[in-house]
């Protein structure tokens, strides 16, 4: 999920907050709608097994195992094979056990649906598919299969609670969500193996709940030692997305550094309409323990704003612009002279002064923790308190409410 991905999702919040556990209850695993191509001439798809070609609700062609079937525009519909049809088809397996496969991409559980594009030219590809086969072709997308049983655990409800959240998210285009970071990652049948399909067994049908509606449920790859408040990062108070403590400090990506020179830094700003010459300071809080509680950085350490003092002037620069200017895994971040081992805010004393005065020619360095928004759990952290806990097999409960404040696991079927 991309920083963008977040602020969009506060333009849809509405369409779902009305999804009480009692309203989404009904059936076990509804099914997704995932766009899988948009904006396409054509397409080429073919069974494992044999298939059948649908329209109107209807059986209108079999097609034997491993034959390929093309479906493209004509006029104002589709045409199957040179076929046409007036509105959009269904390929489906004719056994349970079949699946689909895109020619040129991935295979599929359930069916494929084949639509003219909204509002564009060309025809949209839909994987329509359960609820729980979906969750098979995303968490390990998501969480490395070769990790621990109750990380996975985690990453199956985490998972599950967002597609509940995000249904009808790209109704418009004609399905829910999309395969990419725009939502979650889905690779089909590409992306399944036997430890994900247990952690969603294991977990069918539950998801994270706050106030008897499923929750956003973001997740970072890393939080860098402690998760942060959302208005830190989108502007907005969630009560379940709050600062806790991230246990991911043994993880990679945990700690970070960047080696840069004072000139290559004020040329990056030049070259990002934030120039003031020649560099003199930095005035930002030190890193320190967290929690944190000063005004240009959030709990977590994030930087907010700091304010770069040049020869031709100053500029007050957010940590998310400053992150995008140099490429930073976060906005956790903090400066030194010199080059070296990085402090560690947490074990040592505050490293420098709030200002920081920068000397021409004196290398300096970025160093920070985590990878990602900050956000809910961290994935990194979710292994390791597993890693730590393989004892116990209920410990993805401990996880998921640890990241989300005040919530509930609920069954939903």
């Amino acid at each position: 999920m991309t920083y963008k991905a977040i602020v969009r999702i506060l333009l849809v919040v509405s369409l779902f907050v009305c999804l009480t556990t009692a309203v989404l209850a009904a059936g076990n695993g509804q099914n997704m709608r995932i766009g899988i191509r948009e904006g396409r001439g054509s397409v080429a798809v073919m069974g494992t097994q044999a298939v059948g070609i649908y329209k109107n609700g209807a059986l209108w062609k079999k097609i034997p195992a491993n034959t390929p079937v093309h479906i493209s525009l004509q006029g104002s519909g589709l045409a199957v094979d040179h076929s046409a049809s007036n509105g959009p088809v269904q390929i489906r397996p004719m056994d349970a056990s079949g699946a689909v496969k895109i020619t040129d991409g991935y295979t599929y559980r359930g069916a494929i649906e084949c639509i003219k594009s909204p509002g564009r030219w060309g025809l949209t590809v839909v994987n329509v598919v359960p609820l729980e086969q979906y969750l098979y072709g995303v968490v390990g997308k998501e969480m490395s299969p070769s990790w621990s049983a109750e990380a996975l655990k985690a990453q199956a409800v985490a998972a599950r609670t967002y597609a509940i959240s995000h249904k009808n998210y790209f109704k418009s285009k004609g399905f829910d969500m999309a395969d990419d970071t725009r939502n979650q990652v889905y690779a089909g049948v590409n992306g399944e193996s036997p430890s994900i399909r247990q952690a969603v067994d294991a977990t069918s049908g539950e998801i994270l709940t706050a106030q008897g509606k499923p929750i956003e449920a973001y997740f970072c790859s890393s939080a860098g030692g402690w998760t942060e408040h959302s208005e830190n990062v989108w502007g907005s108070h969630v009560a379940y997305l709050r600062g806790v403590a991230d246990y991911s400090d043994k993880m990679p990506s945990y700690r970070w550094s960047v080696a840069t020179t004072p000139e290559k830094l004020a040329a990056n700003l030049t070259a990002a309409g934030k120039g003031v010459g020649k560099i003199q300071s930095i005035t930002l809080s030190p890193l320190a323990k967290r929690p944190m509680a000063v005004g240009d950085r959030g709990i977590s350490g994030r930087v907010l704003s700091m304010t770069i003092k040049g020869t031709g002037g100053q500029v007050q620069v957010t940590g998310n612009a400053f992150q995008s200017i140099y490429g930073l895994k976060s906005t956790l971040f903090d400066f030194y002279e010199g080059q070296g081992t990085a402090p560690d805010p947490d074990i040592a004393k505050k490293s420098r002064s709030t200002v920081l005065p920068i000397k021409a020619g004196q290398p300096l360095t970025i160093y920070g923790f985590g990878w990602g928004h900050g956000l809910g759990m961290s994935q990194y952290g979710a292994y390791q308190m597993a890693k730590e806990h393989n004892t116990d097999n209920n410990y993805y409960r401990t996880i998921l409410t640890h990241y989300y404040t005040g919530t509930r696991i609920e069954k939903l079927y």
